[in-house]
């Protein structure tokens, strides 16, 4: 090990050291003292300039104006190619020379972007997968490792170049540099040109020619969208204070997406498997008629039918093959669910997402198996479609192929989206309707708007930013060098209208906060939010909850439902501690006694079920069980429905029918009180199948 990689690895040893201390216990905590070191060494520009092996892609940084950008302080990430690699690619792309790459100023640009990332990743942060943070060309790097001769695990990047295992994790003053054995390619073209150049899916490929849908992949850009910036030309930032207490509140700066970035992600059936479970066989001719027969037994109650109306929205095959996409680009097999399974406990719940998808008023389950108990025959640690293996169904759906695992040389990234495999053909029909979908279903706020993932906005954190050490939040995030909070001006979310210039801001994730994987939507201002919630696959009476963490500094808001009123304003000063909730007494009592067995002094299932009608008649519930936080880095956490203050309010309980569109609104009626602020964690649309169950003496699960 050379000394910088020594230097780098004692950096990383007193990072775990000092987020191993623990912290105050509170939605805003923030430590005292700043995780954030540097070196004495050489610059990022000074280690290109100073080796000759890299002399080549130095040149290509320097032409791409960029060499300044690596002379000054900040933590960077640099893949950079061998002159061997650049002379190959010069062979590949039919430069011949690097002078007349050189005279290319806009391809020098690419490829020094493609290399770059301003985060630090070592080997040891790069998982299975994408890296979580896009390079400087804003595309997302796909990692895969593998053994070689010597047992050593190799990192290889968009299945082409080599992390030299010798050289890798060698640091610099203000970044860390991995050479690799080739140039790293991105390709330019869109999703529905990627899938095309793969004749493993050349069924489902013609197919979107078929539908139509093809065309409609190729969305990239909303045009109409600018940036709000100042006169200086540079971005407007929204300052606002949140969490803390009302004599020191946290200060922090939002602000707006630079683009409005529009995404797809396909789920593809391999002709190999649809001529094995359903006989669809490309050879045979006539491949189309016997998908559109499959499409049929799905989606029977259909109209155009027929191959010749399968560009209409009502025709079996044009549902089939739209259900199969998304509504956004999730970038990566590892960006399906939740980054690292942030604040979930893995072992009571498996980690879920609930995504829109192109056929109209639909959801699709996404789901990573972590609980060994409801296992089937899944993989432990992979993403399914629509399954439900417990207690009571034993549905495996649709199993997602990590691309990691799969070696065929195609590209699965595109500009505009991303293509998994998936084992079985992915279905909306009767059976996911009325018993996968026939549950609770809780979604993090931050996933229900397509835009922050296809943006790159959900889930942002930045070198250490989960575990963020800034004395200065105002200035930490400001300079976003732990990541970047966002503010959406009006009609950027799709569904979502803000008025009364009033704010609704992201804070990107950080454990310590009391909110449901990391992250949180705040409105603040004098506020009047209003947003389409997500449709429901059956007709019937739901509970439409919002998880919130309560706190001294917040407000009060209406709420409505299509428009009307739903009683009284929500406060959310008021915790379960608050005699109008359980109350400070019984709060006292059982605060810790949650999740301990009677034996040890826990409640009682006889005690929780009365707890809950309790509660239930007053509208709320405890924090979700299966969710919690952690203070520090070593700490187990704690699970909301330990925290007085992570609750669960009951807004509504509507009759409704699939196929409508329902707004909730949430209006600002406290002005000039704390921070004037509400937080928007997560929301749940629960049947009552799931929430009637405790007038019947028979407790809702508390996950």
């Amino acid at each position: 090990m050379n000394m910088k990689r020594l230097r780098y690895n004692l950096l990383v040893a007193l990072g775990l050291l000092v987020t191993a201390l623990p912290m105050m216990t509170s939605c805003s905590d923030e430590p005292d003292s700043e995780n954030y070191y540097t070196f004495k060494g050489e610059m990022l520009s000074t280690y290109l300039q100073t080796r000759p092996q890299y002399s080549q892609f130095a040149q290509i940084v320097d032409r791409a104006g960029l060499m300044n950008l690596l002379s000054s302080y900040g933590t960077y990430t640099c893949f950079v190619p061998t002159n061997e690699a650049v002379d190959t690619y010069l062979k590949e792309e039919g430069y011949g020379t690097m002078s007349a790459l050189l005279q290319d100023q806009a391809q020098c640009d690419t490829i020094a972007r493609t290399h770059l990332l301003n985060v630090l990743y070592s080997t040891y942060d790069m998982p299975n997968g994408v890296l979580t943070q896009p390079n400087m060309n804003n595309r997302y790097l796909e990692v895969s490792r593998v053994l070689d001769n010597d047992s050593n695990s190799v990192v290889y990047l968009n299945e082409m170049a080599k992390i030299y295992f010798e050289l890798q994790d060698d640091s610099v003053e203000n970044g860390i540099v991995h050479p690799i054995d080739h140039v790293l390619k991105s390709s330019n073209r869109m999703l529905p040109d990627v899938i095309g150049e793969n004749p493993n899916v050349s069924i489902y490929n013609e197919a979107l020619h078929l539908t139509g849908l093809r065309t409609r992949l190729f969305d990239y850009k909303d045009a109409t969208y600018t940036q709000p910036i100042e006169d200086d030309g540079q971005p407007t930032w929204h300052y606002y204070e949140t969490g803390g207490s009302l004599s020191d509140p946290i200060k922090e700066y939002a602000r707006a997406p630079e683009e409005r970035l529009l995404g797809f992600t396909a789920f593809l059936v391999p002709d190999s498997i649809l001529k094995a479970k359903y006989g669809i066989d490309k050879a045979s001719g006539n491949a189309m008629q016997k998908l559109y027969e499959l499409a049929c037994t799905i989606y029977p109650e259909t109209i155009n039918t027929g191959l010749e109306n399968a560009d209409k929205p009502e025709n079996p095959l044009y549902k089939f093959m739209a259900y199969h996409i998304l509504n956004r680009d999730s970038h990566g097999y590892n960006l399906l669910t939740v980054v690292d399974d942030i604040g979930i406990d893995i072992n009571k719940m498996n980690p879920t997402e609930w995504y829109g998808t192109l056929l109209p008023y639909s959801l699709m389950k996404v789901e990573k198996l972590t609980v060994r108990k409801y296992m089937g025959v899944g993989e432990m640690n992979d993403r399914y479609i629509n399954r439900r293996v417990d207690d009571r169904y034993n549905i495996e759906g649709s199993h997602i192929i990590d691309p990691s695992k799969v070696s065929d040389g195609y590209k699965h990234q595109a500009m505009n989206g991303y293509y998994f495999y998936v084992d079985d053909v992915v279905k909306f029909d009767n059976t996911m309707k009325e018993d996968v979908m026939n549950c609770r279903m809780r979604m993090d706020m931050s996933a229900v708007f397509p835009e922050l993932m296809t943006n790159s906005i959900r889930m942002n954190t930045k070198g250490n930013g989960l575990w963020e050490a800034a004395n200065d939040q105002k200035a930490a995030s400001l300079d976003e060098r732990w990541g970047t909070n966002y503010y959406f001006p009006d009609g950027y979310l799709d569904g979502v209208t803000i008025g009364n210039n009033g704010y609704l801001c992201y804070r990107r994730p950080r454990y310590g906060f009391w909110s449901y994987s990391g992250d949180e939507f705040v409105c603040n201002g004098n506020f009047d939010v209003t947003m389409r919630i997500p449709p429901v696959p059956l007709e019937g009476d739901y509970q439409i909850r919002l998880g919130y963490a309560a706190m001294s500094v917040r407000g009060i808001a209406q709420i409505y439902f299509d428009g009307a009123p739903q009683g009284i304003p929500l406060d959310m000063r008021r915790d379960m501690q608050n005699e109008a909730l359980l109350g400070s007494e019984y709060w006292g009592k059982h605060d810790d006694e949650y999740n301990k067995t009677p034996e040890n002094g826990g409640m009682t299932d006889e005690e929780k079920l009365e707890e809950r009608k309790e509660l239930k008649n007053k509208g709320f519930y405890r924090g979700a069980n299966g969710a919690y936080r952690k203070g520090s880095s070593s700490d187990a956490g704690q699970y909301f429905a330990e925290i007085y203050a992570t609750i669960r309010i009951v807004l509504c309980t509507p009759h409704i029918k699939p196929g409508e569109d329902h707004y909730l609104r949430f209006r600002c009626v406290s002005e000039g009180l704390g921070n004037n602020e509400i937080m928007l964690d997560y929301i749940e649309l629960v049947p009552k199948s799931v929430y009637g169950v405790v007038d019947e003496g028979v407790q809702e699960d508390d996950l």
